[in-house]
Parts: structure tokens; sequence; C-alpha cells
């Protein structure tokens, strides 16, 4: 089989641990682990092992402030200085939650001192105003964590409840993601692939143990291939969104790095038929995650990893694992109309 033998390369040459899927009308034709999911090399990464997801966190948020949106409880053109009047952002009146969908508010990225200690989500939002690095300016394309912990904090102001409370009450409960959650630094759950980088010789060294909760709505969760295959199939019917939220999350913008709403979608220019895609990529040190939509033909790919040798950042390039099977999955659907 041509993915097995892609994998297999990328397990045996370029050091990929972790699990592939890839489904057809939300069944799974394909699915394999690779690796280990601890230092000692000891523990071997199953088909229900979680890993952190990282950004793809982003798209779980987007689907919340949609919903809000959906209800009449929330308008995209709010500002935060509406929203938010109590906290003191920088140019409030001007940034929309439009803006923040999209990472062109112009607020700063966070450095990495940010998650040397624990900081609640306001907290997260005084530090990096304080201390975070130059932005790019108003209606710019900066791709900022701060952006989506505004998201959160905006949720939690008109629901009452906690970010992680809404998530679980509006997405994971209705889905039957039982093996999707928060993580918290000391508090990992069971079967937890733990992150890694590669050194030269193959020596496996531990990522820092450092606050992952304080990425809070912009990349705090982590899941499994399963419920993520949940989460991809909801989107198809109207369970999460309806179909004229939907047209909004997969909407992007080409003048902003061709961002949407927590997402992209796009033409994969790369494959015969230019299939439309939607994804979203998530990376954090070593957890490296990427879920892939064919929009038309519903197929999918989701990649999980825990070590920093898979990219899924790559666009266009041949060697890289997510590009391979997007143009082998491309091959397929042109030939099975």
């Amino acid at each position: 089989m041509e993915l097995d033998s892609l994998i297999g390369f990328h397990v045996e040459l370029k050091s990929f641990e972790g699990t592939v899927c890839v489904a057809e009308q939300g069944e799974i034709i394909y699915q394999k682990s690779h690796g280990f999911k601890d230092e000692a090399q000891s523990q071997p990464i199953d088909s229900e092992t979680r890993f952190g997801i990282a950004s793809i966190t982003k798209m779980i948020t987007s689907i919340l402030i949609l919903q809000l949106n959906q209800e009449g409880k929330l308008q995209l053109d709010q500002s935060l200085n509406e929203l938010l009047p109590e906290m003191e952002i920088p140019g409030a009146k001007n940034i929309t939650v439009h803006h923040l969908l999209l990472h062109i508010s112009g607020l700063p990225n966070e450095k990495d001192q940010a998650y040397n200690r624990v900081l609640s989500p306001n907290e997260f939002v005084a530090e990096t105003l304080k201390n975070g690095s130059k932005s790019r300016g108003f209606e710019k394309f900066n791709y900022a964590n701060l952006d989506f912990v505004l998201l959160g904090l905006i949720a939690e102001k008109i629901e009452g409840q906690t970010w992680q409370k809404l998530v679980d009450e509006r997405v994971l409960k209705p889905l039957g993601m039982n093996e999707t959650g928060f993580l918290k630094k000391g508090d990992l759950p069971e079967n937890f692939a733990h992150t890694f980088s590669i050194a030269k010789g193959g020596k496996r060294i531990a990522d820092p143990d450092f606050y992952i909760e304080n990425f809070y709505a912009a990349g705090s969760m982590y899941s499994t291939v399963s419920d993520l295959l949940k989460l991809d199939q909801a989107l198809y019917g109207a369970k999460l969104l309806s179909d004229e939220s939907k047209k909004k999350f997969y909407t992007s913008y080409p003048e902003y790095n061709y961002t949407g709403y927590g997402v992209w979608t796009y033409s994969y220019p790369y494959a015969k038929g230019n299939p439309l895609i939607m994804e979203r990529r998530g990376g954090i040190l070593g957890s490296n995650s990427v879920l892939v939509r064919f929009l038309d033909s519903n197929q999918t790919l989701i990649i999980l990893s825990n070590n920093d040798q898979f990219n899924p950042d790559s666009f266009g390039d041949p060697e890289n694992l997510r590009e391979g099977i997007i143009q082998l999955m491309a091959q397929y659907a042109s030939n099975h109309p």
C-alpha cells in the first residue's frame, strides 16, 4: 500500500512518532501508530493514545464563538471595548471579534516567559500586553495566541461559565468526544503521549515542563484521532453549526494570509483537481498535529505526533508527510469521483 510505504519512510528515516488516520465518509480506511509515548521508549503509542493538539484548540474555540453568534448572543462586529470594557487593551474600540478570529487585531505575541508560571487568562493578557513582542499593526496578519485567549474570555463573559465548561457542554458531550479534554501541568491524562525533541544520534530529549494550561482557548487541549474524526464529521451536518455559520467558518481571506475563522480553507494547488480543503494545524514544541478535511469528497486526514520531527506547517513540500498523504488522497479522489 502506498500509504504504508510513505509513512514507513518517515518512521524509519525521519523519526516520525504518532498516529496517522485516513477516513472516507467518516469511516476509517487506514490507521496506524508508531513510536513511544515515554522517554524510556517502554510504552508504545496506540490508536487511543491522547495527544496535545495545540492550536487545533483554536478551531474548537472558533466553533464556540460562531455558536454564540448564531444564537444572537454575540455579533462578529462587536468591539473589545464593548465586550470586555473592564480590560485595558490598546485599540479596543476598533478591535472586533472578526479581527480576533482572523489574527488581525494588531495585538502582540507573548514571550516564552508567559509559560514559566501559572497565569490566569486575564493575567496572560496583562503579561502579553506588557512584555509581548511588537505587533505588525492593526488589520495586518499576525498569528497570535492572545487573540484566542481574548475570544475565550468573551465567551465566558457572555455565558457566565468557564471556557472549558462551555467547550465541554457545547462540543465534547454532544459529540461523545469522551477522550478529549484540557491539559494542565502536573495533571496529564492517562495514555498520554509525552513530547520530545530528537537530537543528533536519535537521543530523545523531553520537552520542558511548562504551564501548558496558560495557552487556554488558544492551545491547551488534548484529543485522539477517533475523537477528532467525530468533530470532523459533525461539521457536515447541523449538530454544531448552521449552514450560515459554516459559510462564515469556511470563508478565507487572501489578503490576510488566506486565514479564516480559526481554520484555513483553500483549493490545494499541488494535486490533480485542486481539491477544496479545510484544515487546522497545531504545534507546541514536540506536540505537532494536523486535521485536513476534503470538503467535496468527505475525506479526512488526521496526524497526531509527539516529537519535533513532524512539521505540520509545510506547504507544497513533497518530502513532508502531511503533503505526501494529501497528494495520495487527492489522487484517489480524482480516480474515484
